[in-house]
């Protein structure tokens, strides 16, 4: 009797995961990070009294309801300023959907939290022989969240008695066939899965077998008809990924909810978007005499492409350097437009190594029952110090993209980074509140947000 089974990844824990990540680049030809050292610097105490202090000041909780199986786990990214009054402001950068990465940040109980929405994604399939397929940019760095994630997601499908039994497999070794009673989990790349991933009828397919749940919105947005606004028959983390993935209209759903942000000191920001290079010259040309400006590409770009606008910026060499940023990442198939235009924020900065410096925080919020609940926080510090010009790599918070992943940038939820950053326990309260508030409405308006 042929077994049509694939071959099983083995995956062990967590610890045992980033013990083994030296060893990455004799196994898969890059090296994989681990982001232990920020775990390590995160308060858990400090976290959870936070969590609970943000659930206080939300007032009702239908506004941090979501229905059905459209939005499960994403994060938000905040940067701080002063308003003309003197008091705090938490101006909203982008948000994230179910490819949001990084959450191995967290102390392993709330990493366990973010995989546990995830999880809420297996009560919304039927189907005794679930295929789960899960999607990551290649040569991702941080693989170890999809391992983890993969093997929490095999063992609950078994809990849960979804299936007797479920295996971790590649793609390629994936023959089209799930035997009854058992369940499959497909992770590869983008690159590797998006070419299998057929549309057929109201359901997605993969080597002729109907798919069940997707997770990576990365998968959705570059699918050919998926990302062109297309609805199938499939669970997905997350459907909302048009507004998440697109920082304009990120931008336009914190102007719709300001009425619900505002109680927590988050407003939107001034912006606008470029179609083509002669309209991001225009608008950049027009508005720079009444603010400085930032230029971020099309959807995720990982700080590729963002670039900032003042007064004295030869505005279409610029323009050039940015276009040139991306395509040199992503490649010249993929377009860096729509552009999002929007007003450089000046922030309150962080005082790190002997330096003030720009700094992020990122809240990371999942899913339990059907409410939206955050979940912890990781502060990204810019690679270089704030000089007063406006230099990229002083602007730019990104841990990734300049040949790894810079650990010793990241901080936890502490006081050590409350003093680093100057902020108190309930700036990081409002955030997480906001946060969790923005991305329930962004669940349950994103077809009006993009109307």
């Amino acid at each position: 009797m042929i077994d049509d089974r694939p071959p099983t990844i083995p995956i062990p824990g967590l610890a045992q995961l980033e013990r083994l990540l030296e060893y990455s680049p004799l196994v898969g030809g890059y090296r994989l990070v681990g982001l232990a050292d920020i775990r390590h610097r995160q308060d858990e105490r400090m976290n959870a009294r936070i969590c609970r202090r943000a659930l206080r000041l939300i007032p009702d909780e239908r506004f941090v309801t979501v229905r059905g199986g459209e939005f499960f786990v994403g994060s938000v990214d905040f940067m701080v300023r002063q308003s003309p009054a003197g008091e705090r402001q938490y101006v909203v950068l982008e948000t994230n959907g179910g490819s949001n990465r990084g959450y191995s940040s967290l102390t392993v109980h709330d990493m366990d939290l973010v995989c546990n929405g995830y999880l809420e994604m297996l009560r919304f399939i039927e189907s005794s022989s679930p295929l789960l397929v899960i999607g990551h940019p290649k040569m991702d760095a941080v693989l170890i969240e999809r391992l983890y994630l993969a093997e929490r997601l095999r063992e609950e499908m078994v809990a849960q008695g979804l299936c007797k039994r479920a295996h971790i497999t590649r793609l390629q070794d994936f023959r089209g066939i799930v035997p009854e009673g058992e369940g499959i989990i497909i992770l590869d790349d983008y690159e590797v899965l998006l070419p299998a991933l057929m549309g057929a009828g109201d359901r997605i397919i993969v080597n002729g077998h109907p798919v069940n749940a997707i997770i990576g919105d990365g998968v959705a947005r570059r699918h050919y008809q998926m990302g062109r606004g297309e609805r199938f028959d499939v669970v997905l983390a997350n459907w909302s990924f048009a507004v998440t993935d697109d920082k304009y209209l990120t931008y336009r759903a914190v102007e719709m909810a300001a009425d619900l942000l505002t109680p927590f000191n988050t407003s939107p920001i001034q912006f606008w978007r470029a179609d083509t290079v002669d309209e991001l010259i225009e608008i950049c040309a027009t508005q720079r005499a009444n603010m400085d400006l930032i230029i971020k590409p099309f959807q995720g770009s990982g700080g590729a492409g963002v670039q900032p606008i003042d007064e004295r910026s030869p505005i279409p060499i610029v323009v050039e350097e940015s276009m040139g940023e991306f395509r040199q990442k992503f490649g010249a198939w993929r377009s860096p437009f729509p552009y999002t235009v929007c007003e450089k924020v000046e922030p309150q900065r962080a005082v790190w190594r002997e330096s003030e410096r720009n700094f992020d925080v990122r809240v990371y919020v999942s899913r339990d029952g059907d409410q939206l609940l955050p979940v912890g926080a990781l502060f990204r510090i810019a690679r270089e110090p704030h000089t007063g010009e406006n230099r990229k790599h002083a602007l730019v918070v990104n841990l990734s993209g300049y040949g790894g992943i810079d650990t010793e940038r990241g901080l936890g939820v502490s006081a050590e980074s409350l003093a680093i950053t100057r902020l108190e326990e309930q700036d990081l309260a409002r955030m997480f509140a906001a946060a969790t508030v923005l991305l329930s409405y962004i669940a349950e308006n994103y077809e009006a947000i993009q109307a």
